[in-house]
């Protein structure tokens, strides 16, 4: 279960000196960050999504009473201190005010290719980032917006649980194409017109996605679906894939979500037959089929989607389906007879040795 969790920190000193009642004021409590939580499931591919593991800092946006407090301030992980409650540090102290109410919220990480356009006003009325996805490795949390009131003592740090708002795409190909002898391999998976900004609305708790635009240059890079650790032909037949058998792309990737759309898929399949590569397509010294294919589909905020494909005869080649190979028989006439010597069988032909 998801949550969101607000806490303060605070220790009041009141000392009694000798016979004077002299109380000293409560120490003003500095604002905290606590452990911060992100929510997150990984797979056995390379997922490049932050975790509370590699989460290192945020940008924090505070305000109380609607006066700044936090305009985009770095959080940092302290890696010196195990303390949950001072596991996070930033530069210039700020202070809880009894009674006073706050709204906090975050972006994450601080440094990773977005920049707010507008918010510099209470976190509750929401703001709007601008992001650019310059090759689909960049992931970007939101914490949503924590609101609380100040207390007089006994305030906690605050403590943000981090939401993915880009959303995740994998790709998984089967081998469907079944010849005893037969494997294959994808490789130089790409998606070639995924857009490259886009304008996300910061809510109460999630994230809306609006004016996507352009497309990034180089595409977004998804690997080889097979092991790319193959050095020579041999071991490259070696990490192709059996009738039967389906590998995932060795990366994911972020896409900037978006309403329903076309993405235009690139990769290449090779052909191996008892483990040679069949050169199918030479051309600047490559080879393998070269497919371009479309994949239409609506990528939503923190969403992960597995794009998955059969590779089979039918498709292999995307300019024509392959063709099975058979024989035919062509019956032959009867057996003949030539004139028969005497004590021969006339069902078969008789030689004569002079």
């Amino acid at each position: 279960m998801k949550k969101t969790l607000l806490a303060i920190l605070a220790t009041v000193a009141m000392v009694a000196c000798s016979n004077d009642e002299i109380v000293r004021e409560a120490a003003p409590e500095a604002i905290g960050f606590d452990n911060a939580f992100v929510n997150n499931s990984t797979r056995s591919v390379n997922d490049p999504s932050l975790t509370i593991g590699t989460l290192e800092d945020f940008a924090v946006y505070g305000f109380v009473e609607n006066a700044v407090l936090f305009n985009g301030n770095e959080v940092a992980k302290n890696i010196e201190n195990d303390d949950l409650s001072q596991a996070w540090k930033y530069a210039g102290t700020q202070y809880w005010i009894a009674g006073a109410n706050y709204d906090f919220y975050a972006v994450a990480p601080y440094n990773g290719n977005w920049a707010i356009k507008t918010g510099t006003t209470p976190a509750s009325t929401g703001a709007q980032i601008s992001f650019t996805n310059v090759n689909g490795t960049q992931d970007l949390l939101y914490s949503g917006i924590v609101e609380c009131e100040g207390e007089v003592s006994g305030n906690d740090a605050v403590a943000f649980t981090f939401k993915h708002i880009l959303s995740k795409v994998k790709f998984s190909f089967e081998n469907g194409y079944n010849a005893s002898t037969a494997t294959i391999r994808v490789r130089d998976i790409k998606i070639t017109n995924a857009y490259a900004t886009g304008v996300a609305t910061l809510g109460a708790d999630a994230a809306t996605w609006d004016e996507q635009d352009g497309v990034i240059t180089d595409g977004v890079a998804f690997g080889n679906a097979y092991d790319d650790e193959a050095t020579d032909a041999k071991e490259s037949a070696e990490v192709a894939y059996a009738y039967g058998d389906t590998y995932e792309s060795l990366n994911e990737r972020f896409l900037i979500p978006s309403v329903s759309r076309d993405y235009t898929v690139s990769f290449v399949v090779d052909l191996y037959i008892n483990d040679q590569l069949i050169d199918v397509n030479a051309k600047d010294n490559e080879t393998g089929y070269e497919h371009t294919a479309t994949v239409t589909f609506a990528p939503q905020a923190g969403h992960s989607y597995d794009i998955k494909a059969t590779i089979n005869a039918t498709n292999i080649d995307p300019n024509h389906a392959q063709e099975p190979i058979e024989f035919t028989v062509t019956p032959i006439t009867d057996w003949g007879t030539t004139e028969s010597v005497e004590g021969g069988n006339d069902d078969e032909d008789n030689v004569v040795i002079n």
